[in-house]
């Protein structure tokens, strides 16, 4: 009776697959193009084929008399288990690095972490990394946004976004059972229904989590009725995951797959886009079409545009472009027999990302964690369910419980005025030697504005993980003041761009991280995690001082993989590289649509918020073409 059972079940994943192999057929008839046959002009090039460029891709081609090419540097995935199940992606890093679905780049060594170089994985592929991130689907606080456009941005507000974060999502409640176990409630006016990316809670949730809530409501961290509009608080997260089918729904799988075979739209593949071609037309720069090459060492081509160039390329890879194509800071670019078309000294500066620290500790015996899938039988019984009933452990991912909390509520209100105190108008002393005096003004505005979201109460200073049933707590500063730098280091395109990201260059990130792990040592101390039988192992109980604390977290810090700010949406005057239209100053006919863009990160993951960017510069560009 069982070798019958496992054998309905490996037909029924046999099946499965060759679904997959169908798709996967199917879309070599897509409009995919190899570069002999590129156009000589479309009306529209998009860099980039990564979440925000396929959102482009599909918002501007809806309309059929616009044409548009997509020119992305990787491929197709295979809608291999690696990409598409939940599953796979177990740890911090996921599956990326190392394969040609990563660009692979690194930081420079970081001195106050060490020495430590830090992977940088950002996606190489149709849907960028939304194919290869941790599937985490939420939004910011909306204080986050009404500071976007507090900084010079109307219209980027909370309000102002909200139509776009809904209008992007498709929007599953938790089951009833889960809904109830984890008091899982939403607001229908918080989402939509009826969007290209799927928004859901995961089928399998860890037993712990409740557990974790418990503690976190008995330190005084409440749950939100609705995270999308209210994310303050614990609660389970939801994922870019099909409801339905329990996998993922990247950029690929919500646009690309969808728009593929429309005639208006082409993709080139495997090709990288190594200038932005600039030209004086009636005495202003504009920018006129790419330079690409479709593969290392072939001979560059180049492509025309008629109503404008959109750089979708990243927060790492969007700055190297434009500092390329001449523009960006003129002494940078000079250095390297650039031709500058527009001094922006704004151009990667004010990197901004979201570095971690962590606590471990051990749990009693038989409680379920990631090391029960070494097991082998435990394993391959889990992917028969997977398959046949999508349940199980296949359907889990590295963090579903959650919590988004203000400085105040895991210091006091004593520690948490000394700790705001070191974010003040000296926070300039801490930038790079070297920064501009516009991009330094921008970021004294950024300070002001960060200092009064944390005043407010309205905003979460620490985003803390409950990873592995609770084995490891990971916190992660949300609002950093450290900034760093990507610059090129020679003309080579295909030469990565030198990526400092100065974590902890202030001090005032160190000390927040330092109150986020003391509060790690609340939470284990709880009656409801001591009932796991919780102690901490990292980084041990004889680890007490500030300093000590420091130490150990400068040791473990990483990345949570959320670079942006590099072309920030400010005024000219701060440092700014695009306009509220996102329109690059001083070349017509050019924009940057992806995180780069954001002139402060807000506090959640940033998956959901480049989708609404997007969606909303999609808009603004097809009302100006009306």
């Amino acid at each position: 009776m069982k070798a019958d059972w496992q054998k309905q079940h490996l037909i029924l994943a046999v099946k499965y697959l060759r679904v997959w192999q169908a798709l996967l057929t199917l879309s070599s008839s897509s409009t995919v193009i190899e570069a002999q046959a590129v156009n000589e002009r479309y009306d529209y090039i998009i860099v980039g084929g990564g979440t925000a460029g396929m959102t482009l891709a599909s918002r501007l081609s809806a309309e059929p008399t616009l044409s548009v090419l997509v020119i992305e540097a990787g491929g197709l995935d295979n809608y291999e288990a690696a990409v598409m199940i939940p599953r796979f992606y177990p740890g911090a890093s996921g599956f990326a690095p190392g394969t040609r679905y990563d660009w692979n780049l690194t930081s420079v060594p970081q001195d106050s972490l060490q020495g430590q170089t830090i992977n940088l994985t950002q996606g190489h592929a149709i849907g960028g990394s939304s194919t290869v991130n941790a599937m985490i689907f939420d939004r910011g606080m909306p204080s986050n946004y009404d500071a976007w456009a507090a900084l010079g941005n109307p219209g980027w507000d909370f309000e102002g976004l909200l139509p776009y974060f809904k209008k992007s999502e498709t929007f599953t409640p938790a089951p009833p059972e889960h809904a109830s176990m984890y008091g899982l409630t939403h607001d229908a006016a918080c989402h939509g229904f009826d969007g290209p990316v799927k928004s859901s809670y995961l089928a399998w949730s860890h037993p712990n989590n409740t557990n974790f809530l418990n503690a976190m409501h008995g330190l005084g961290i409440k749950s939100p009725v609705d995270q999308a509009c209210d994310p303050l608080g614990a609660y389970l997260t939801t994922h870019s995951i099909d409801a339905k089918n329990q996998s993922r729904s990247s950029a690929r799988i919500a646009h690309y797959d969808q728009i593929r075979e429309r005639p208006n739209l082409h993709f080139l593949l495997e090709s990288q886009v190594t200038k932005i071609l600039v030209d004086n037309k009636d005495g202003k720069a504009t920018a006129t079409g790419v330079e690409f090459v479709s593969r290392s060492g072939s001979v560059a081509e180049t492509v025309a545009a008629s109503k404008g160039v959109i750089v979708s390329s990243g927060a790492l890879n969007t700055p190297k472009l434009l500092q390329l194509s001449g523009i960006g800071p003129s002494s940078l670019l000079t250095q390297y027999g650039i031709n500058v078309w527009a001094d922006l000294p704004g151009v990667g500066a004010n990197l901004q990302d979201h570095p971690f620290g962590l606590a471990v500790a051990s749990l009693n015996q038989g409680i379920p964690g990631n090391s029960d899938l070494e097991n082998v039988t435990f394993d391959a019984e889990q992917r028969d369910l997977y398959y046949a009933e999508r349940k199980g452990r296949w359907t889990d991912t590295i963090a579903e419980a959650l919590a988004f909390i203000p400085l105040v509520n895991f210091t006091n209100a004593d520690v948490a005025k000394e700790v705001l105190s070191t974010a003040n108008s000296s926070a300039v002393d801490f930038l790079p030697a070297d920064v501009d005096s516009a991009v330094a003004a921008g970021y004294k505005s950024q300070i002001e504005t960060i200092l009064s979201m944390h005043e407010s109460g309205r905003t979460a200073a620490m985003e803390l993980l409950y990873v592995d049933g609770g084995r490891s707590i990971v916190n992660i500063l949300m609002h950093p003041l450290s900034r760093g730098t990507v610059k090129i280091n020679s003309s080579d395109p295909f030469a990565p761009p030198t990526i400092d990201p100065r974590y902890f260059s202030h001090p005032y990130d160190g000390r927040v991280l330092v109150e986020s792990l003391r509060f790690n040592r609340k939470l284990i101390a709880t009656e409801a995690v001591l009932a796991l039988g919780a102690t901490e192992t990292l980084p041990g109980t004889g680890v007490q001082t500030d300093d000590d604390i420091l130490n150990f977290i400068k040791g473990v810090t990483s990345t949570e993989f959320h670079y942006a700010g590099t072309c920030a949406m400010l005024p000219r005057s701060l440092g700014g590289v695009v306009d509220a239209e996102l329109k690059v100053y001083g070349i017509d006919g050019l924009r940057v649509v992806d995180a780069s863009i954001m002139p402060l990160l807000p506090s959640a993951h940033t998956q959901a918020t480049v989708y609404a960017i997007a969606e909303k510069a999609a808009d603004l560009m097809l009302a100006a073409q009306a």
